[in-house]
């Protein structure tokens, strides 16, 4: 019986993913501590327009979440996606929620942006009345002032680590919005557009 090693090219597939495994090479196991770190600075380079999130809670109150992870997803049938995080205040709502509707804010809106990022417990209540608002068909409410809303109904919901990802399907494209200037955040910081470059 041979007592040399076999090469890992000669070893069976599965043989050769434990090896890879026990040397802790699989780059899909980073043992590096400071990769959410990194990952989470490097994320807030990225510029995006600003959200406020905004549905009814289970006992029918409205509630709004400054979000910026939102995109469209498709045209047809029009659906778009907007991240939250599962220990949110809002994020258990949308289980329950018949719609919920996007508002993206003006420069203007600043103060409503920071409001509605504020820390709240289980129970707390959002106060909408110091900015003009219209009320969707599933009852949420939207901020006027804003650059243009969506309003949806629950598509999927997908689990994607310590958020949820919601999809919803566009059924409404709010009209008479007046904003004019939209609200950028990048680098932890809020923007208004400059120059446009092209």
């Amino acid at each position: 019986m041979s007592t040399h090693p076999v090469p890992d090219d000669e070893r069976p597939a599965r043989s050769r993913l434990h090896a890879v495994a026990m040397r802790g090479d699989d780059p899909g196991n980073d043992p590096r501590p400071d990769v959410e770190r990194e990952f989470r600075n490097a994320m807030a380079r990225l510029a995006a327009g600003v959200g406020v999130l905004s549905t009814l809670d289970p006992i029918g109150r409205a509630c709004g979440l400054t979000v910026t992870a939102v995109s469209s997803v498709s045209l047809e049938p029009p659906l778009v996606l907007v991240c939250v995080k599962k220990d949110g205040f809002i994020h258990d709502a949308l289980f329950v929620a018949d719609g919920w509707s996007i508002t993206f804010l003006a420069a203007d809106q600043l103060d409503a942006a920071h409001y509605f990022a504020r820390h709240r417990y289980p129970g707390d209540r959002d106060d909408f009345s110091p900015w003009r608002t219209s009320r969707a068909d599933s009852g949420e409410l939207i901020l006027t002032g804003g650059m243009a809303a969506v309003t949806c109904v629950p598509h999927e919901m997908v689990d994607a680590g310590d958020h949820s990802v919601a999809i919803g399907r566009v059924v409404h494209i709010p009209e008479h919005m007046t904003g004019e200037t939209p609200l950028i955040h990048g680098d932890r910081a809020y923007f208004a557009p400059g120059t446009p470059l092209a």
